[in-house]
């Protein structure tokens, strides 16, 4: 019962951007016929398509997006400058590999990568330090390092824009010889694992909402706050050195002004779009996954569509994008129940009104059959009389049959759309607002919601 109530929340939660990502899927479908065609590239042995590009893509800002979902939930605000610190962290990337080692092995890479994450790591403590111990609001915190991050990578090489011409970091970006799947896929998958086995192996989910939803009551239940929010800074640095690797690796090269350039924005809107409160608190990590491919397909759709006018395009992205928030928002959901309320009661009617017309149909209708089959009897043809006498009933008798069952199916409408559509559970029957399970733990072993 309680995998059914969580598959339902989970389900209304994935309701809007699991109907947006299927209207522009649908949309580039009817633009392109062969939009969903995947194909073996015959130079480097790689699947090739729309749907291959988007998923690869999307790579970094769908690893970003992970991260970015745990700041938000445990902090109730956002980091803004993981853009910068992407460029700080592949700064030094490049830097270990080719000034400290000098070459690019598998050794140097993997050092290399180590050293990337705890750089960015350790500026993500500088910015969790910021708002768990003096507690400044996030996005002000953060906004230090979007605004000097890019400068201090400028520092760490200075001007120049080293080029990575080797197989390694070519495989890194592109894809490994022998494998058809781009390697940057596999680099969602690998953090997506790590995110499952913690939150399956510990109590961080539960801990992170908790804090997020009501801080006093996450202490007065034993959870240290600032150590929760420091974890979440900690694991999104680490999401933000491995986006910066697969991005140096991309594109082949270190161009710290433009490695994960607004990719800030574009994670936030991820978080948002999958159904996630901007305010923290309850979350869905595959809420914002899909978030970052709906974002890649929209501008995927959108460079399609718009040649004429390129600089038009993240206005047409912003317009889309505030639809998609909009849709999802709470003013919706509950405009969305009052709706589904109206249908249960129309179909309610309906449904009484198509059973109570198929009752009177088989009772009255048969007797009127078996009248009008004696009256054809005994004044026009016996064959006749004797075939409506007989027919007439069982014909009526099953026509009432599927009215009646028609009448069932659209009484029970509303159950339908309680279950399947999964709304029911946006509004308990107390009528107080849904909370989340690390709330109502919480607020059950003694701690009072604020």
């Amino acid at each position: 019962m309680r995998l059914l109530r969580k598959a339902r929340s989970t389900a209304a939660q994935l309701a809007i951007p699991l109907t947006a990502l299927a209207l522009l899927l649908l949309f580039n479908l009817i633009r392109d016929p062969g939009f969903f065609s995947i194909t073996i590239n015959p130079n480097n042995g790689t699947l090739d398509g729309s749907i291959i590009g988007i998923i690869s893509n999307a790579s970094e800002l769908a690893i970003i997006a992970m991260g970015m979902t745990l700041v938000t939930s445990a902090c109730g605000g956002q980091d803004i400058s993981v853009g910068a610190v992407g460029a700080i962290s592949g700064a030094v990337f490049v830097k270990v590999m080719l000034d400290w080692f000098g070459s690019i092995t598998i050794l140097s890479v993997a050092v290399a990568l180590v050293l990337c994450c705890l750089t960015a790591v350790a500026f993500k403590l500088f910015n969790g330090t910021l708002v768990a111990v003096f507690k400044i609001q996030p996005m002000i915190a953060t906004l230090i390092l979007y605004s000097c991050g890019r400068s201090i990578a400028y520092w760490i090489n200075g001007s120049a824009n080293p080029q990575l011409n080797s197989p390694i970091i070519a495989a890194m970006g592109q894809n490994i010889p022998g494998v058809p799947i781009p390697t940057p896929i596999f680099g969602v998958v690998a953090m997506g694992l790590v995110f499952f086995l913690i939150f399956r192996l510990t109590n961080l989910r539960l801990y992170t909402q908790s804090v997020g939803i009501n801080q006093g009551a996450a202490r007065l239940n034993g959870i240290n706050p600032i150590l929760v929010k420091l974890l979440s800074f900690v694991l999104l640095g680490i999401c933000v050195g491995v986006a910066s690797v697969i991005g140096i690796a991309r594109m082949g090269q270190l161009a710290h002004q433009t490695l994960l350039v607004d990719i800030e924005m574009d994670a936030i809107l991820a978080v948002a779009i999958g159904g996630n409160s901007l305010g923290g608190g309850k979350f869905k990590m595959a809420g914002s996954i899909m978030g970052a491919y709906i974002i890649e397909t929209l501008n995927k759709t959108l460079n399609a569509v718009i040649t004429h006018n390129p600089a038009s395009i993240k206005a047409v992205k912003a317009v889309v994008i505030i639809i998609i928030v909009i849709a999802g928002s709470p003013v919706i959901k509950e405009k969305l129940i009052a709706l589904f309320k109206w249908m249960k009661t129309l179909f309610d009617d309906v449904g009484r009104s198509l059973m109570g017309f198929a009752t009177g149909l088989a009772v009255f209708g048969s007797v009127a059959a078996v009248a009008a089959g004696i009256y054809i009897a005994l004044t026009q043809s016996v064959g006749a009389g004797i075939g409506i006498l007989l027919g007439g009933p069982v014909v009526l008798l099953a026509l009432s049959w599927l009215i009646y069952a028609l009448g069932q199916v659209t009484s029970d409408f509303h159950s339908f759309t309680a279950s399947n559509l999964s709304l029911r559970n946006l509004e308990p029957a107390d009528g107080k607002p849904a909370e989340s399970e690390a709330s109502s733990r919480i607020t059950a072993e003694g701690g009072e919601r604020k």
